[in-house]
């Protein structure tokens, strides 16, 4: 008896097994998922299947396919096949802020999320993460969003580039603020008082400000920031008051007080030539002696029996009164080492 069921358990394993009856596995990567089971159960496969989500594909579309197409196995083997999901599958949005971009992208991988456009703007965080965008806006933390969805990302590049701070008072909020952008800046708004129209709120006081106490032009850093305060209405007066330079030293009526003054200055003349003072040589304080008169002659003024000496006239020469005074100035050799051109 156990002889017999010995015999006929291994007789019937080939039939169990599909002993010898093999057949190819058909190519079901990119069918929809109701053709691809048809072809299979037709074929006598057996079919486990799995889902996940790829946002290039269609819907219930065949992802992966084991074993792979043509591969030769058994009559009845199962076949895995993975499909795309139906329904978009949503996630949470991550903090990509203050992230480096390589950081960045890896957190964005791991939420089933693409990169979109980078763009760059002068910050001091070079190369970190400044924003996070979705569809043309700023998308806060937590916000849910299909897989597959493009963030964009606005990455800091440094700052480098100086230029001058511009003038923002007495500007509206809407200018002022398509100036700072125009120049690559960024604002900390501060709002006073009650704001009925914001786009046409005036800005009343800025820092930096456009000139420093010695009017000199301030500069700024692109990408640096500043800081207005804004009003609806500001009076004339207060934005005056505001204006930056340095009549905030001298205040505003400084410019008057120095025209004032000027004018009770005594008025300047002109020097005469003949009362100009002469640079002095070294060596060359001897008095200057007539071209006209020959170096052997005894000059006017001066006594034949004092030769060798020279006599200054005391009073005014054309005058009749003058008294001559005798003065003993005997030419000698200089003791220094500057040589006397009349030795």
């Amino acid at each position: 008896m156990v002889i017999a069921l010995l015999f006929l358990f291994f007789n019937s394993l080939n039939w169990l097994t599909n002993h010898g009856q093999e057949t190819k596995v058909p190519a079901l990567t990119g069918k929809k998922m109701n053709d691809a089971i048809s072809l299979l159960e037709d074929e006598g496969f057996r079919i486990e299947i799995d889902s996940t989500y790829q946002a290039q594909k269609k819907p219930l579309e065949i992802l992966f396919q084991e074993p792979e197409a043509g591969a030769t196995v058994k009559i009845g083997r199962t076949i895995f096949l993975t499909v795309n999901k139906k329904s978009v599958p949503t996630t949470n949005m991550p903090n990509l802020v203050n992230l480096s971009f390589r950081n960045a992208l890896l957190t964005m991988q791991s939420y089933r999320l693409q990169m979109g456009d980078t763009n760059y703007r002068p910050d001091v965080a070079a190369g970190a993460v400044l924003e996070q965008w979705y569809k043309g806006k700023k998308i806060p933390i937590g916000t849910a969003i299909p897989f597959g969805a493009k963030i964009d990302l606005v990455i800091g590049e440094g700052l480098s580039d100086m230029q001058d701070v511009p003038n923002l008072i007495g500007k509206t909020f809407y200018e002022a603020k398509t100036i700072i952008e125009s120049l690559g800046l960024t604002s900390n708004i501060i709002w006073d008082g009650a704001i009925t129209d914001s786009a046409n709120a005036v800005v009343y006081m800025q820092t930096p400000e456009e000139y420093n106490e010695l009017d000199f032009k301030n500069t700024i850093l692109s990408g640096d920031m500043i800081d207005l305060r804004i009003m609806q209405s500001p009076s004339q007066e207060l934005l005056d008051k505001n204006r930056s330079g340095s009549h905030k030293l001298l205040g505003d009526d400084s410019t008057d007080v120095l025209v004032a003054d000027s004018a009770k200055l005594p008025t300047r003349h002109n020097i005469p030539d003949s009362l100009k003072t002469k640079n002095k040589i070294p060596g060359m304080h001897i008095p200057q002696v007539n071209k006209q008169t020959p170096l052997n002659s005894t000059p006017k003024g001066v006594d034949k029996s004092n030769k060798g000496k020279v006599s200054t006239v005391i009073g005014n020469p054309k005058s009749k009164s003058a008294i001559p005074a005798k003065v003993d100035t005997k030419i000698k050799k200089s003791d220094d080492n500057i040589k006397n051109e009349y030795e």
